[in-house]
């Protein structure tokens, strides 16, 4: 990439802190897990396996045996849980490495128990995607088979502790989990954390949070930004009162407009439903982004920027410790979790040193 390709910038201490406040947040008797899948939401799963593991976590998700060879590389001693599943030609992968595959079938069970792994079993009690229901679940009592690692299922409106269905799933899951006798359970991810001890069980799901998202609107938010993302202005022009900018002209100039480019667009991540509607920072300025936001670069308004900040190779914050990747999904009428998988995939990365943080 070249040297004013956008950058996203990962604060490792924020994420090792995140993880400290979920631990004090659950409490001395539940252990918390990081969930690191989807090469750790865009972030860069290599990178995060040893602060985590310095933090004190022992416990990783992972999507796929990919992510999971990565962790265990990183981590010898941690129990790495997959959640992609199990199939029969896994079963000497997960054996040798320790691996624990997340199973959502009973014939994904019967082939990890025929392949002489650990196994965890989820459940399903009302997301209606993955998981065993009460009559797999009876079948698997009638088999004998081994019992599972862990008990998991996962809550669809954690976010939203008012709906039904947090407690309607949590009964389903404490009914269906006894009758497999005892095993450690989970129940709870990032937002079920707020929902109070009953959620809790054995083992918190940490995944949005870790990174610093906000998924309950918690105000002020408890958790640490971990992100910034920044973008480099390549070109600087002055346009006419009346012209207009970018494609489908969305925007036009309202007086004499001096207008900055950016090399960032949708093929970096930033989405295209951004277009006239994010503020980004310079220094300690705010400007609009202006017109639509194209595949590699993104105009915004400087006329009422200071010139010392409008020159060609300054930089400017998409994402700040105070304007979040949340703040940008609400623009974007997205999720955060887009935002930072989509930024993360394709721009490059840096890595603050755990002993600066984020304002370094």
């Amino acid at each position: 990439m070249h040297a004013d390709s956008p950058e996203v910038i990962i604060d490792l201490d924020a994420i090792q802190r995140n993880f400290a406040i979920a631990t004090s947040i659950a409490g001395p008797d539940v252990d918390v897990a990081a969930v690191v899948k989807s090469d750790g939401y865009g972030l860069g799963l290599s990178r995060l396996i040893e602060p985590l593991a310095a933090a004190g976590c022992r416990t990783f998700f992972v999507a796929d045996l990919s992510e999971a060879h990565c962790v265990r590389e990183r981590s010898k001693g941690g129990t790495v849980f997959v959640l992609a599943g199990m199939k029969r030609d896994h079963a000497e992968h997960c054996r040798k490495n320790r691996f624990v595959p997340v199973c959502n079938t009973l014939g994904e069970v019967v082939a990890a128990v025929d392949g002489g792994c650990d196994y965890a079993l989820n459940l399903e009690t009302g997301f209606s995607r993955f998981g065993l229901g009460l009559s797999d679940v009876r079948s698997l009592i009638h088999r004998s088979l081994p019992p599972p690692l862990l008990v998991m299922s996962h809550l669809a409106c954690a976010d939203e502790p008012a709906n039904t269905l947090n407690e309607l799933q949590k009964n389903r899951f404490v009914c269906l989990s006894e009758l497999l006798g005892p095993t450690r359970r989970s129940l709870a991810a990032s937002a079920g954390l707020f929902l109070g001890p009953a959620y809790l069980f054995d083992l918190v799901r940490l995944g949005s949070a870790l990174y610093g998202l906000n998924t309950t609107d918690l105000v002020p938010n408890p958790f640490m930004n971990v992100l910034k993302l920044r973008a480099c202005v390549v070109d600087v022009r002055h346009v006419h009162a009346g012209a207009s900018v970018g494609y489908r002209s969305t925007f036009r100039a309202s007086r004499p407009t001096r207008l900055g480019i950016l090399s960032i667009g949708y093929a970096h991540g930033l989405a295209w439903s951004l277009s006239n509607r994010l503020n980004v920072q310079i220094g300690s300025h705010v400007a609009p982004l202006v017109g639509r936001v194209a595949m590699e670069y993104v105009a915004i308004d400087l006329t009422d920027v200071p010139d010392q900040f409008c020159q060609p190779g300054q930089w400017v914050e998409l994402i700040t410790k105070d304007r979040s990747a949340d703040a940008m999904a609400r623009a974007g009428a997205t999720v955060a979790q887009e935002v930072m998988l989509r930024v993360g995939a394709a721009c490059r990365r840096s890595y603050v040193a755990i002993e600066q943080g984020m304002d370094a």
